[in-house]
């Protein structure tokens, strides 16, 4: 495993006269960061497939509140957040604001783990497996992008960290 990777619960079970080690599942949640949505996605890690959860609309749902919701529901180990890196390396608008985001939740939610992921071409990737939508039904499922972006960064994080 790399510096990367989340932690391992591990214990010890006495069977038998043998000694096993065993480690706990984790369970994540992924967040594809939006200033008026953010998609929402999670897994764990002894299945390792994403699944797109629901899309947080913050302009209607306290976003804080509604991941204290979620943590506490799935029993949440770690975040992963999605970030817009730029190829060049510089930093713009987009990334300082996740950038800033990823540290609330640090603060809110302190001990658990927040890793980021490259989030390039997950929204892109997201229209292409809607692409059978109709363009009304486009428009009002920028909710059902927001969630499969969120499912594909964090497929991404649990490939790399496997």
């Amino acid at each position: 495993m790399n510096g990367k990777s989340a932690r391992l619960l591990a214990g010890l079970l006495v069977f038998s006269g043998f000694l096993f080690l065993y480690f706990a599942p984790m369970n994540y949640l992924a967040l594809d960061y939006g200033e008026h949505r953010v998609g929402v996605a999670f897994a764990d890690s002894e299945l390792r497939m994403a699944f797109s959860r629901e899309t947080i609309d913050q302009k209607t749902t306290n976003l804080f509140v509604r991941l204290d919701e979620l943590v506490k529901i799935n029993k949440i180990d770690a975040f992963v957040v999605g970030m817009p890196y730029h190829p060049d390396g510089r930093t713009d608008g987009k990334n300082v604001v996740v950038e800033k985001f990823v540290e609330d939740l640090k603060l809110r939610f302190p001990g658990l783990p927040v890793y980021t992921q490259d989030e390039s071409y997950s929204s892109v990737q997201a229209q292409e497996k809607t692409a059978y939508f109709s363009k009304k039904k486009k428009q009002k499922n920028k909710a059902v992008i927001d969630q499969l972006a969120a499912a594909i960064i964090l497929q991404r994080w649990l490939d790399e960290n496997g």
